[in-house]
């Protein structure tokens, strides 16, 4: 992948939902500055813009819909691959068992 960071990824994905960098830069708890060096890293590491910028809009190229169409299945595919490992590691995934004893002891008649 020439060294695309994750970080970059989940940034335009969450740039591609909110069209804002105000706002993206909220959910991803980082200034707008680090977003816009995040997208701009990836873009220079894809050699095409995602996002079509202005002062008033952000909006997706035909670059950045591609992408992203095909980038959140396999972002998705990832995050839950890391997610089973997390819970693998901590010994699989948790089970209750049940059962009961009787306390009932038989009549004789």
């Amino acid at each position: 992948m020439s060294g695309v960071e994750i970080r970059e990824l989940e940034c335009f994905l969450v740039l591609s939902e909110e069209l804002h960098f105000g706002r993206a830069a909220k959910r991803l708890y980082v200034s707008q500055s680090r977003v816009s060096q995040l997208l701009g890293a990836l873009e220079r590491r894809i050699g095409g813009r995602l996002l079509e910028r202005t002062s008033r809009r952000v909006s997706l190229t035909p670059l950045g819909e591609t992408f992203l169409s095909e980038l959140r299945p396999t972002y998705e595919a990832l995050r839950a691959a890391v997610e089973r490992a997390r819970v693998n590691a901590r010994g699989g995934p948790l089970r209750a068992r049940c059962g009961w004893a009787s306390s009932a002891r038989p009549t004789s008649a």
